[in-house]
């Protein structure tokens, strides 16, 4: 389903992070105080005990990495297209664009590296070029103000009770 050289970059970013967020416990847990210490040490060892079943399975995991970050992908996309599908403004502009502005970026990368159409990587070439776009539009979005927000709203001040009672000192 998906190419050697893209599940072997996935299996690399994951040992990458594994090692990292083990070290980062590890750091946690030795500067915490006495009882939170365990818990990062159990975060450290629940990640080893993840790096060594991928050992055990290595493409499974590289799969299963693939598919975590193209559900956080697909999750951020849909927040956004319900963001954008509450403001009246990008409603008709921003969600065409975006679904066009894919197919176009998808046909260039077709037309112009045809090995990305291979029966093996085209899945992966689809995923990717939406996931692109559609990330790329999300940053846009998140730049996004509506209409109003943040010019002459009033700044909530607190207001205190005045007191003016004696503080006991001279008399």
């Amino acid at each position: 389903m998906l190419p050697a050289e893209t599940q072997n970059t996935f299996y690399v970013l994951f040992w990458a992070l594994i090692i990292l967020g083990i070290a980062l416990f590890v750091f946690l847990a030795i500067t915490a105080k006495g009882d939170e210490s365990m818990l990062w040490f159990g975060a450290a060892a629940v990640l080893l005990v993840i790096g060594v079943l991928s050992l055990i399975v290595a493409k499974f995991v590289a799969i299963l990495f693939i598919l975590i970050i193209a559900a956080i992908a697909v999750y951020n996309g849909f927040t956004d297209i319900t963001l954008a599908l509450t403001h009246p403004k990008t409603k008709y502009v921003l969600i065409p664009a975006m679904i066009i502005a894919g197919f176009v970026l998808l046909g260039a990368l077709l037309y112009y590296n045809p090995v990305f159409a291979g029966e093996d990587r085209l899945f992966i070439s689809v995923v990717g070029t939406f996931a692109l776009t559609f990330g790329l539009f999300s940053i846009m979005l998140g730049f996004y103000r509506s209409d109003g927000a943040g010019e002459g709203d009033e700044i909530p001040v607190q207001k205190t009770a005045y007191t003016c009672g004696k503080t006991g000192g001279r008399k």
